[in-house]
């Protein structure tokens, strides 16, 4: 309110200058002075919380132009009763273009004119303001190009008129100092482009600010002015900007070696290359570039004074993301050079320290160089140790957790080798060695925890992202399974568990959802007929998380409408995790308990309370639950279970009520719920394996369940492919009525699944005899293997099974289709005369390899996906 007040007697004193003629006092270059000096010292609020550092800012009427009584904001703005927004430094300007008016009004007079250092009050406020993101993104022009365009107005001459009374050649000669400050705004820009990348940058319904156009002011004046811009299209142009500038700005230090200079030119160099290594690290066009000439500043500044520890961290950083393979030892080397401060008088930041450790870390990870990313890790604990920084310097998380993920991928013959970024390491003693060093890493990352949560700080927070790479690289050990190694295994994937109980239970930190992914994927990987241990394993962990989540909502006090979707876990993929092991059991118990955790799974959503999406972005949000929505995969992984159980009465029965709830929760408008080809097909199987012993009020035989679910497939527009068909040839060829007449609707059922699968192949564009199909909407050895299967199960022996015969084994041959499956089937459909004159010889133990190559030429796996 004070330096309101000083503006308002400072706007009534120029307001009775232009009336009276110039008769009354005018303000001098002091009393601007003065006023300025109010605003400048609002400081700049720091926020305590996790937003971004914000100026002071407040609401005021629009002002009136003191001479014309007309509003100097150009905002727009039609109703003088509207507020506007304003902060320090637009208040600062709005003085400064205040005292130029009158200096043009006045004759450009020395006692008026401002002096250097309004102006740098000004461009060091738009510096500080054009790093802020959040501020700056809300702006019409950018703080850079702003405080850019003052430096150009300062060099600007006066007009002619008043050039040739003898005055200065130039508004106000910029001194080293000044155009540091528009280095510093050019060199910390941001393009709104970068902050919508970022999500840094939000709409919000706020105020108009105000802006002052320096070119319009400019021309009132009869000052010529080019306006400035910064394209966003062109890569870091701000940058070449402050490049231009820092020319000038070495001339001018060649000239005057004072130490203000010296300064200024230092805070210059500091300032561009934290620029360029800035630009490195969040744009990838020209990045070899700005890290190169990031590396050269440095350089030069080391040459002309102390750098100061920001401007080696800042280098480090931009040297992490580079491709180049000697990236990493150059980033050691400006380490090095950093460390050698020690042992000076100048003191170092702790917190840029640990955060160049962390970069040249990140460095020898990018090349997939754990053993020197483990050597500078130690070399960190150690300084850490010695305290030579003091209590300031703690280690960062994520240089150990970046070492532990190294290590988790290291394969030391990819070092002599062009195959550095294979995922797979081959060796298993060094996948063992690999995950040995990843746990021993993580012991030093929770020594030093302890060591800080004995200091009673809490500013050391342990999260799961190290463990899960630790717990990730344990499960990598294991071995292919099989008898032999099942055991073993499981000792692993236990011993992998136990980190996350030591994780949980002894050091406090809480799990997330890809701490039980990669386990409960463990457990499901080694699930397997003869193995159901492993899916019971599964089943306990995923329980572990149920019971935890029951228990915290017994007794939290937090509203469940607080949460979002990414806080409701054990989610969908853990659910679908455990029901994969059971499925992968293929026996009927574990088919039943994928079942029986598929209904909890339902209840469980079913009865769960409704939660919100809290954002403040959207007009509208969707409830949603705070349990796990199963969704097709869930149901396909249970049908599918039931779908290969001979032993079970009740598979196809169990299969079909599973896809009527979803067909029905399709229907009332659950969209994501809409059986696909998948599911259709597996209930088709189900038919195959057992007889349908439900209750639909249908009197219908396998065979005609099965070309039904067809009809339904095509009416909700599912296209059936190859597998489908096949398996309704297959359900047909099963059909164990004796009864004559059920016999001939499933071989009609069959043949005519049999035409619609050749048509369907005719209609693809590849109609040529010769070639292989990869598509799945052609027959294969599957569909001509069950076609004469369903002829041998169908058909009486005769003639016309004969001829039936004789021409579906033919085209398998011609199509390349013929395997030791058709060969098979086709001996026990026709007599043996026919057999032999069909395949040409007399021989009694035939095999496909005894055939031509040309009969079975698309039956290799290469030329067949599913």
């Amino acid at each position: 309110s004070s330096a309101q007040t000083a503006e308002r007697m400072l706007r009534r004193m120029m307001e009775n200058r232009y009336r009276s003629d110039g008769r009354t006092v005018c303000p001098d270059n002091r009393t601007f002075n003065l006023v300025a000096g109010s605003y400048g010292r609002l400081r700049c609020r720091i926020s305590v919380t996790k937003a971004p550092n914000i100026g002071v800012v407040w609401e005021e009427e629009p002002k009136l132009d003191p001479q014309y009584r007309m509003q100097i904001n150009n905002n727009n703005i039609d109703d003088t009763d509207e507020m506007i927004s304003m902060t320090s430094t637009d208040k600062l300007q709005e003085l400064l273009q205040l005292q130029l008016c009158l200096c043009h009004y006045e004759g450009w007079p020395d006692e008026i004119r401002p002096s250097v250092d309004i102006f740098k009050r000004v461009l060091r406020r738009l510096a500080w303001r054009s790093g802020n993101i959040e501020l700056n993104s809300r702006k019409q022009t950018s703080d850079a190009e702003q405080a850019l365009q003052w430096l150009k107005f300062m060099n600007t001459t006066l007009p002619q008129q008043f050039a040739l009374e003898g005055k200065h050649a130039t508004i106000c000669s910029p001194d080293s100092t000044s155009i540091s400050y528009v280095i510093e705004a050019l060199a910390s820009h941001r393009v709104q482009a970068y902050s919508e990348r970022k999500g840094t940058s939000k709409t919000h319904k706020t105020l108009p600010s105000v802006n002052i156009s320096i070119t319009e002011m400019a021309n009132e004046m009869d000052v010529q002015l080019q306006s400035t811009s910064i394209p966003q299209e062109v890569p870091f142009s701000a940058l070449q900007k402050a490049e231009e500038l820092l020319l000038m700005q070495e001339e001018m230090y060649k000239v005057d070696r004072n130490d203000k200079a010296k300064q200024a030119l230092a805070h210059s160099y500091k300032c561009l290359l934290e620029g360029f290594g800035r630009y490195a690290v969040t744009s990838g066009s020209s990045q070899n570039d700005a890290i190169k000439r990031a590396h050269e500043l440095l350089c030069r500044l080391e040459a002309l004074c102390d750098a100061p520890s920001s401007s080696y961290a800042s280098v480090i950083f931009a040297l992490s993301i580079s491709n180049r393979p000697s990236a990493a030892a150059v980033a050691e080397e400006v380490l090095n050079r950093m460390l050698s401060k020690l042992n000076s008088d100048q003191v170092l930041n702790a917190n840029d320290v640990s955060k160049a450790f962390s970069g040249c870390i990140a460095a020898y990870v990018k090349n997939h160089d754990a053993k020197n990313a483990d050597k500078i890790l130690f070399e960190m604990i150690k300084l850490y140790e010695s305290d030579e920084l003091g209590s300031d310097f703690v280690p960062e998380p994520r240089a150990f957790g970046t070492c532990i993920a190294a290590w988790s991928k290291y394969d030391p013959t990819s070092e002599k080798s062009n195959d550095r970024g294979r995922r797979w390491i081959s060796s298993p003693r060094q996948r063992l060695h690999n995950a040995d060093r990843a746990e021993s890493i993580l012991v030093e990352l929770e020594r030093v925890a302890r060591k800080e949560a004995a200091k009673n700080t809490n500013k050391y927070v342990l999260h799961a992202t190290p463990y899960n790479i630790a717990i990730l690289a344990r499960v990598q050990t294991l071995e292919t399974i099989s008898p032999k190694t099942r055991w073993s295994n499981e000792g692993i994937i236990l011993h992998a568990q136990s980190i996350l109980d030591h994780m949980e239970f002894e050091m406090g930190v809480a799990a997330d959802p890809y701490t039980y992914s990669i386990l409960l994927n463990a457990w499901t990987k080694q699930s397997c007929p003869g193995n159901e241990k492993a899916a019971d394993y599964a089943e306990e962990l995923l329980r572990r998380r149920i019971e935890d989540v029951d228990i915290s909502k017994i007794y939290s006090d937090d509203d469940p409408s607080a949460k979002t979707a990414d806080d409701v876990w054990p989610n969908v993929k853990h659910y679908s995790s455990v029901l994969k092991a059971h499925a992968n059991c293929r026996s009927p118990a574990g088919a039943r308990k994928a079942l029986s955790l598929l209904s909890e799974m339902e209840k469980r959503f079913y009865d769960a309370k409704v939660i919100s999406d809290d954002d403040d972005d959207d007009d509208f949000h969707v409830d949603q639950k705070d349990a796990a929505k199963p969704d097709l995969v869930c149901y396909s992984i249970v049908i599918d279970a039931f779908a290969k159980q001979k032993q079970l009465s009740e598979s196809s029965s169990v299969a079909f009520r599973l896809l009527r709830a979803m067909e029905e929760k399709y229907h009332a408008g659950d969209m994501s719920m809409k059986p696909n080809n998948r599911i259709y097909t597996a209930v088709i199987l189900s038919l195959a394996q057992s007889p349908y012993s439900g209750d639909d009020g249908k009197d219908l035989n396998n065979a005609q369940r099965a070309w039904s679910l067809l009809d339904e497939m095509k009416a909700n527009d599912v296209q059936p492919n190859s597998f489908t068909y096949n398996y309704i040839i297959n359900c047909c060829a099963q059909e164990a009525s004796h009864d004559e007449n059920e016999q001939r609707i499933s071989f009609e059922i069959a043949i005519k699944a049999f035409q619609e699968l050749r048509k369907m192949a005719a209609s693809s564009n590849n109609n040529d005899d010769d070639s292989c199909s990869t598509d799945a909407y052609h027959p294969d050895s599957f569909t001509y293997a069950f076609t004469l299967k369903a002829c041998t199960n169908l058909l009486p022996p005769s003639p016309f099974r004969t001829k039936v015969a004789t021409q579906v084994f033919k085209e398998s041959c011609k199509k390349g289709y013929c395997n030791d499956e058709v060969m098979k089937r086709l001996r026990w459909c026709v007599d043996t005369d026919n057999f032999h004159e069909l395949i040409d010889t007399d021989a009694r133990d035939v095999r496909i390899d005894d055939m031509p190559p040309s009969w079975s030429r698309c039956c290799l796996p290469s030329k067949r996906r599913r």
